[in-house]
């Protein structure tokens, strides 16, 4: 979504109208198949440009399961034109660095800069993100650091990339992480043909933030044309919800992760998009993470008051692709706990079209707390727009936001909310930390 200055923000949450108006946006499609978004507000000390690919790990096939984990690892290495250690070193120095971003959707590369560094350093990005060019030996020398990685993954992380494995079949169910078995066999060849078959030119978008429009329309114009011809729409692989059972073990007493969760929305209806957003926050979706509550403890109800100690969490979450999505509620508490938990956690899913109006009417303020309170982070702006431009979406401001939000009405919430829990019979479980503490038997925990 792209962002507005923080000032702007506020006054239009307020319903006070600002001295200035929104963000310029200028939107095209280049000749590649490209199509571009970008914004240049007045004063912008930091830019950042970010090429996006639809071509997440839903679109690996059997032997190619795991590419994009490698693609996000590998992207500090060498490249076509320039070297890991020329990568590092001249980045460093102009203050910029590149990210990597994937999910089952789509794979984002993006450049922070100082506005005058872009000049310099954004060939670094089309290395990375375009011309890519795998060679074998580099690739073993990351495959350790990849075992590394999967080994530190965060539990909250694991929990919910199983979840939606447990959620579905065919595309959906690949995760974003290498399995470690496949690690050593994957090959600079296999990296190759994936890169060749997805990340092509009319798979991807161009978002930027802070740079001029004709600068970003040049620059995007050098990234190489490859696509098919005739253009066609994007194809997505099927997938089946399957309501599976997944789990990763830490061990007897470790703190555990449990997610429950019923398919969702895809993101290119906005409207059907804010109805399932606006249930995930009257549901509780957390501590507010920014500005004075920072340090806040307190947990949202109504699932926060299921809590019974300080060590257990509940909050809701909403997670969309272009076809479809997956809505559960997500609960972190010790082993102790965990059987009680999940069937707490259950039971609410079961529950949901009871939602009150004035819980209803709490979630949508919260979320309008969110869009009011959202900094100006020119990383976020970039891949928000990028992403837009790959959902055929528009979303200029935070005005068109909160206009989106009101014209959901809650009879359009509750019905929304009663057909997800009449799902609850497809409903996935996934689990990290002590298994054992968790009831295995899936249909015990949907039949609370």
């Amino acid at each position: 979504m792209a962002a507005m200055h923080p000032r702007r923000q506020v006054l239009g949450a307020c319903g006070i109208k600002p001295d200035y108006g929104p963000l310029e946006i200028h939107r095209c499609t280049l000749k590649n198949g490209i199509h571009l978004v970008s914004t240049k507000p007045d004063g912008a000390r930091m830019a950042a440009c970010t090429i996006l690919y639809q071509s997440g790990s839903r679109f690996e096939y059997d032997d190619q399961l795991g590419a994009t984990h490698f693609l996000r690892t590998c992207s500090s290495a060498a490249g076509c034109a320039y070297s890991a250690f020329s990568k590092t070193r001249v980045l460093q120095q102009l203050g910029s660095y590149i990210t990597v971003n994937s999910d089952r959707q789509s794979i984002a590369f993006t450049l922070r800069c100082p506005n005058p560094a872009f000049h310099d350093v954004k060939y670094y990005l089309l290395d990375i993100a375009s011309r890519t060019c795998f060679i074998q030996h580099e690739i073993d020398l990351y495959k350790p650091q990849l075992k590394r990685d999967l080994q530190t993954v965060h539990p909250e992380v694991l929990v919910l990339d199983l979840v939606q494995k447990a959620c579905w079949g065919g595309g959906l169910n690949n995760s974003v992480f290498c399995e470690e078995e496949r690690i050593d066999s994957m090959s600079s060849t296999d990296l190759d043909v994936f890169s060749a078959l997805h990340m092509r030119s009319d798979t991807c978008t161009v978002g930027s933030y802070g740079l001029p429009h004709d600068e970003v329309m040049a620059y995007a114009e050098m990234i190489e044309d490859k696509r098919d011809l005739p253009a066609k729409p994007r194809c997505y692989p099927p997938s089946f919800a399957r309501g599976g059972f997944e789990y990763h073990d830490l061990g007897p007493d470790s703190d555990t992760w449990i997610a429950v969760a019923v398919p969702g929305c895809g993101n290119t209806d906005l409207h059907c998009l804010m109805t399932h957003n606006i249930i995930a926050s009257a549901c509780g979706t957390g501590n507010n993470s920014r500005g004075q509550h920072a340090e806040d403890r307190v947990p949202q109800p109504p699932l926060g008051g299921f809590a019974t100690d300080l060590y257990t969490k509940f909050r809701a979450f909403n997670i969309s692709y272009a076809d479809t999505g997956v809505f559960g509620i997500l609960v972190k508490t010790r082993s102790c706990n965990a059987a009680s938990a999940a069937l707490i956690a259950a039971s609410f899913l079961k529950k949901l079209g009871q939602l009150t109006p004035d819980q209803i009417c709490v979630g949508r303020q919260r979320i309008k707390l969110d869009i009011a309170l959202q900094e100006e982070d020119c990383v976020s702006v970039s891949e928000g727009m990028a992403l837009q431009a790959a959902c055929c979406a528009r979303l200029d401001n935070a005005y068109q936001t909160l206009s989106l939000l009101n014209n959901v009405t809650d009879q359009e919430v509750c019905a929304t909310a009663n057909c997800l829990a009449s799902k609850c019979n497809k409903m996935a479980v996934a689990i990290v930390g002590d298994v054992q503490a968790v009831p295995h038997d899936r249909e015990l925990l949907c039949a609370c």
